[in-house]
């Protein structure tokens, strides 16, 4: 075989090796638990927190700023977040037995989007209340889907 069909030949190699390679560009998705913390120093109440929706048994939020939590908190406390990193997750449903948070755990799926679980226990009493119960997960970004999941007693 000549030179020059030897280097023609070898071209066409490595011309269709890089063309058949996949390249991987895009950022993996995780999937599975994501890490919370929880908001500190805000002593949250759910007659401060948002306007009834009349009939409804639960409310959820997901609040990306400031400006969001000023308008849903009415009253003059409120947490201090850093909203460039975290976006929180707060919802409240209403429930026949002073109920509380039992548990709580948010995870990511790559088709779905995220879901914040949570899990409520019945009191002792038989009043009728409302449960608050919010997180802090590392920023969402806008669009992204999030359902949340509550468990009543």
């Amino acid at each position: 075989m000549s030179t020059l069909r030897l280097l023609s030949l070898a071209a066409m190699s490595m011309l269709v090796a890089s063309f058949s390679c996949k390249k991987t560009d895009e950022t993996p998705c995780p999937e599975g638990p994501v890490t919370f913390v929880l908001p500190a120093n805000w002593n949250y109440s759910p007659y401060c927190f948002a306007t009834p929706v009349a009939g409804a048994q639960a409310q959820t939020y997901v609040i990306n700023s400031d400006v969001e939590l000023q308008a849903l908190n009415h009253c003059n406390t409120s947490p201090v977040i850093d909203f460039s990193r975290y976006t929180l997750l707060a919802g409240k449903t209403k429930t026949a037995s002073c109920s509380s948070v039992e548990s709580q755990q948010v995870t990511q799926a790559c088709a779905t989007g995220y879901t914040y679980h949570v899990k409520l226990v019945a009191g002792l009493c038989q009043a009728s209340t409302e449960v608050m119960y919010c997180v802090l997960v590392p920023k969402i970004p806008v669009g992204t889907a999030v359902a949340f999941d509550v468990q009543l007693p």
